[in-house]
């Protein structure tokens, strides 16, 4: 994968993780909320292992 298609493909992702933790949080009372707070979390922790996995 060439580097500006794969940076975007992050940006994305990191995007949606955000976008996910803030609804979660809004709806941190029902369990439906609270999943989607840890889809935030694994969706955000998912670019941060590759790129480190990339890296070293």
């Amino acid at each position: 994968m060439n580097l500006p298609y794969e940076t975007n493909i992050i940006i994305a992702l990191c995007i949606v993780g955000f976008c996910l933790l803030g609804v979660g949080y809004s709806f941190r009372d029902r369990g439906w909320g609270l999943a989607l707070v840890w889809i935030g979390v694994i969706t955000m922790m998912g670019p941060i292992a590759y790129r480190l996995l990339v890296m070293f």
